[in-house]
């Protein structure tokens, strides 16, 4: 790429200071006008296309900041890796030699009238839109609050006027709590408000980038830039929809109610009736051309569970007795359920394997364990003879907050989004509402101990020691497939499932760790005995950063990077 796009590259090799007017994104150079007419005259140039330098120069610095040549041999990029998702030279070849390598004209051939590519200017599209639409939702909901605020201020005061001053006081009191309700409204939609703009104005800049990129980027600035685009896409709409399933776009009203004793009994008026805060359900829906995400590669290659590697990162020491639960915090912290009688303990170990603390979880047993958010987990009790249900610890402060009371002995445990999904012996698998601690029974069937569960899209899976199955279902219970092969998956316990919905189980009795396609037609063996397995329970799949840990009964962990 040339280092200074002033000035005409080719003139610059003669020894010639001559200003650019025009840059092709073939060639990567800045050309002058009379270069610019040779260039377009030369038989290997020709089909390029020049662009005006003022257009280059409007391209964000991140999209003109791909190379389009290989830096290690100083050759254009003429293939493409699918396994490293990264082009390559010719020269390259050697290292990719195991990889799945086809041609980088098919990737990027008609990119920008691609599905993911129109899929992505949609989404940008829309994202605006529904920022749009809350700024309007809620600026709409502070008027309706003033208003109602205006018209139960009018109808206090003629209700005032009806009887005698002894009530003033009241008044007073009541149009306080009038304020006092409208501005925490206010308020709470105002905080709604400053992140959705500052959103937007991510958003405005992403879409202008991605105008520029559109016109002009080459093919390949296009295909490499769109994932960066695709990432903070995602994460805004990840971020509107939490929004919304967090009820923070609630429709929020004032009501005020008056006391009956004020048409009545004057002289035994304790208040002047009370304001409240309701709220509805949001009319807002959002704008989405398309219900899924579009794929941030660009290639009809499917993998198959047979393309799944795990790749040893490191062991872990754990010194459990009876590890039954485990997981990983976003600061790399592994964390351990040791299920005991007496001394069952949470263990947190540092990801430099470091002891960083243990705590009991007493009287709780302490089966399995799954994150809420960085600094809350939730832990079940198993077969706790005082307290059967589940703990919420606050990791940070290495104390419990909250227990919820379950009607039997709760195993395996799964969060989704603000839900935790629980294996409920004898009863089936339970569905806990995070925020208000509400349950229901999702999936009646008689569930024996040490049962898991996992949750992903639309489908719940749990295991079953007792029978050595792993079962897949819908959200409503209904049987989607049933794996069930005790010669390949004895005492399947430990589940977790990936991005391609396919599920790693880890056998007890088998000491293996077993992964099974996302239709549940096909398996491999993954780890075995021959790893350092013995009488694993736990597994853990981290989806973002590909990572797989699971746990041994005693003493050792293994982390797994998936490849």
């Amino acid at each position: 790429m040339a280092t200074n796009t002033s000035i005409c590259g080719i003139c610059s090799l003669r020894q010639i200071t001559q200003t650019s007017k025009h840059w092709c994104p073939q060639c990567e150079e800045a050309l002058c006008d009379e270069c610019r007419d040779h260039h377009t005259l030369l038989k290997v140039t020709r089909s390029h296309e020049p662009i005006p330098i003022s257009d280059y120069k409007s391209i964000p610095s991140f999209i003109t900041d791909i190379q389009q040549s290989c830096i290690y041999h100083n050759e254009q990029y003429q293939q493409y890796c699918v396994e490293h998702a990264l082009p390559i030279c010719f020269k390259c070849i050697n290292d990719h030699r195991k990889c799945n390598v086809t041609t980088l004209e098919k990737i990027i051939n008609n990119v920008k009238t691609s599905e993911q590519f129109l899929d992505l200017e949609s989404r940008l599209g829309d994202l605006l839109q529904n920022i749009d639409q809350i700024k309007k939702d809620r600026n709409s909901n502070v008027t309706n609050i003033e208003e109602t605020k205006t018209r139960l201020v009018k109808e206090i005061r003629q209700k005032r006027a009806e009887i005698n001053k002894r009530l003033d006081y009241l008044e007073k009191q009541i149009i306080k709590d009038l304020d006092k309700k409208a501005c925490q409204n206010c308020e709470s939609i105002q905080n709604v408000l400053s992140p959705v703009k500052e959103k937007e104005i991510i958003i405005s800049k992403c879409q202008e980038n991605f105008q520029k990129m559109k016109q002009y980027a080459s093919d390949l600035q296009t295909f490499l830039g769109m994932n960066e685009i695709e990432v903070k896409v995602y994460e805004n709409e990840q971020y509107l929809q939490s929004m919304k399933e967090a009820k923070r776009l609630e429709q929020l009203e004032l009501e005020w109610t008056v006391d009956p004793f004020v048409e009545t009994i004057l002289n035994s008026l304790k208040n002047f009736g009370s304001i409240e805060m309701r709220t509805q359900t949001s009319s807002i829906e959002f704008t989405r051309a398309k219900n899924k995400q579009a794929q941030l590669q660009v290639v009809t290659t499917k993998k198959t569970i047979d393309d799944v590697k795990l790749i040893l990162q490191k062991e872990i020491t754990t010194d459990g007795i009876d590890i039954r639960g485990c997981c990983m915090s976003a600061e790399g912290d592994m964390l351990y359920t040791d299920y005991q009688v007496q001394g069952a303990s949470l263990t947190v170990i540092a990801s430099d394997n470091k002891l960083k603390y243990k705590m009991s979880v007493d009287p709780s047993l302490g089966f399995d364990i799954t994150l809420i958010d960085e600094k809350t987990v939730a832990i079940t009790s198993g077969e706790s003879r005082e307290k059967v249900g589940i703990d919420i610890i606050d990791i940070k402060k290495r104390s419990k907050i909250k227990f919820i009371k379950l009607p039997s002995s709760p195993y395996g445990i799964a969060r989704d989004h603000n839900s935790l999904f629980v294996c409920v012996e004898r009863r089936g698998i339970y569905k806990i509402n995070i925020l208000d601690g509400t349950t229901s029974c999702v999936i009646s069937c008689i569930l024996p101990s040490y049962s898991y569960v996992a949750v992903y899209t639309d489908r719940i899976y749990y295991t079953n020691y007792e029978d050595d199955s792993v079962v897949c279902c819908d959200r409503n219970g209904a049987l989607v497939w049933t794996f069930k092969d005790d010669l390949v998956l004895n005492e399947p316990e430990g589940i977790a499932v990936d991005n391609n919905g396919n599920v790693y189980v880890v056998g007890e009795k088998s000491s293996n760790v077993v992964i099974l396609s996302n239709d549940g037609k096909h398996h491999k063996e993954l780890l075995t005995a021959d790893d350092g397995l013995n009488s694993p329970s736990a597994i853990f799949l981290d989806r973002e950063n590909r990572k797989l840990l699971v746990a041994n009964t005693k003493k050792t962990a293994f982390l797994y990077n998936i490849s």
